[in-house]
């Protein structure tokens, strides 16, 4: 199980060798996570390269560890369900990523891309607001009204 900080290196060293000058990358960005937090027993933020920026969650448990390389799995975030892609890599182990940006291209400045990934994190981990309507408790007078819970 990788930690955040071993995320960033292998990105940046990702970065410096592999992606260094093809035309997909952004050089005004650099390599950057985002607001990682707990979620449960695992770390949930954004990571920032300059070829992609996604949604990631670091497993704190094997939970995804049998899984397929490449498998799709939903999670349940405050905000509601996401779809997550299941990576398995040698250097970092398991992660899980949900794409946010596949490009970066138009990201301006490493600030822009940085406010972008922690108002994506504000969003998902605000607890959606239901449209419902409030429950009210059935009473006795109620139900000889014809009324009901939900009215």
């Amino acid at each position: 199980m990788a930690s955040v900080a071993q995320m960033e290196a292998h990105f940046r060293r990702i970065g410096d060798t592999s992606m260094r000058d093809l035309p997909i990358c952004n050089p005004r960005l650099q390599v950057e996570a985002v607001g990682f937090q707990s979620f449960g027993p695992h770390q949930l933020g954004v990571m920032i390269t300059p070829w992609f920026m996604n949604l990631v969650l670091l497993p704190g448990t094997d939970a995804w560890d049998g899984a397929e390389q490449g498998a799709r799995c939903d999670i349940d975030l405050p905000a509601g369900e996401y779809e997550f892609t299941v990576a398995h890599d040698a250097a970092l182990g398991t992660s899980l990523s949900a794409s946010l940006f596949s490009t970066v291209t138009d990201f301006p400045d490493q600030a822009t891309a940085r406010d972008t990934a922690t108002e994506v994190l504000r969003l998902v981990r605000e607890p959606q607001k239901t449209t419902a309507p409030a429950k009210r408790k059935l009473t006795r007078r109620a139900l000889l009204r014809g009324e009901t819970a939900h009215a």
